[in-house]
């Protein structure tokens, strides 16, 4: 296993459905909450049409500032499932069937058939696309659907690729990717999140710039909702480092510090 210490994290959506609007993508946020409480950043997100060029646009703007990128669709059987073909060409190498690749989509398709999802096993020319990789890939399994998963080490940076159908997305992310990222990361994540009686973030945010100043490592960002609708303030305070002790100990100190400058004691949100 290679010596990285993993901090940032970038997330490519790709489909057309998602930015017309058909289909909400919810696999972000899903992966976001649980990225964030492996130790990560989320530094990027972009959304992008299937076409080739802005795939592979936007797969270097996010390697370029991230450690992991995790694509989410595109993997299919149809014209427009174009993801691995654009990798492929933004990373400069050829696509080929992968011997490990064509024997989960062979197992799938089987298996759907003797479920009576499908009315054949048979790969045909478009199931057999789902297992051309980029050279170099690694074919990630996938006992939900068809297509596998694929990870890409290049350059410094590791590209995961994952179906955009949920179920599909969520079972490789758990199996795959997230053994993968634990046994690289070596930053932890701390939280808290509190209300204070008070509904103006205008009067509240003076005292967040000064408690942030004292605790640098702390960040604090304010909640608000719609005037006129609550009477409190959410807040949501969090750090990132290598001792999750030192981290609780900060955050501790700096809600304490953000009540004594308010005057107003804070309570855990649920």
């Amino acid at each position: 296993m290679e010596d990285r210490n993993l901090r940032t994290v970038g997330l490519v959506v790709i489909g057309n459905e998602v930015l017309d609007g058909i289909v909400l993508d919810t696999n972000s946020n899903w992966m976001e909450l649980r990225l964030t409480a492996l130790g990560l950043e989320v530094k990027r997100l972009v959304s992008v049409r299937d076409q080739l060029d802005e795939i592979g646009e936007a797969l270097r703007f996010v390697c370029d500032a991230c450690d992991v990128v995790i694509t989410t669709g595109g993997l299919g059987p149809t014209h427009d499932d174009m993801t691995l073909h654009a990798v492929a060409l933004a990373l400069g190498v050829e696509t080929a069937e992968h011997p490990e690749a064509i024997a989960i989509v062979e197992r799938q398709y089987k298996n759907l058939y003797e479920r009576g999802i499908v009315k054949s096993p048979d790969i045909t020319p478009s199931r057999r696309k789902m297992a051309r990789l980029p050279l170099g890939g690694v074919p990630l399994d996938n006992t939900v659907g068809g297509a596998p998963g694929v990870r890409i080490d290049h350059d410094g940076t590791t590209i995961f690729c994952l179906p955009g159908v949920p179920s599909e997305l969520k079972f490789i992310f758990e199996d795959s990717l997230v053994p993968w990222l634990r046994a690289r990361i070596q930053t932890n994540y701390v939280e808290s999140i509190v209300e204070f009686d008070i509904n103006d973030e205008s009067v509240f945010s003076p005292a967040i710039d000064k408690v942030m100043k004292k605790y640098p490592e702390v960040y604090i960002k304010s909640m608000p909702k719609t005037y006129g609708t609550t009477w409190t303030l959410r807040i949501w305070l969090s750090a990132r480092g290598a001792d999750s002790a030192h981290l609780q100990d900060q955050i501790t100190k700096a809600k304490q510090y953000l009540e004594d400058i308010t005057g107003i004691i804070s309570r855990p949100v649920e």
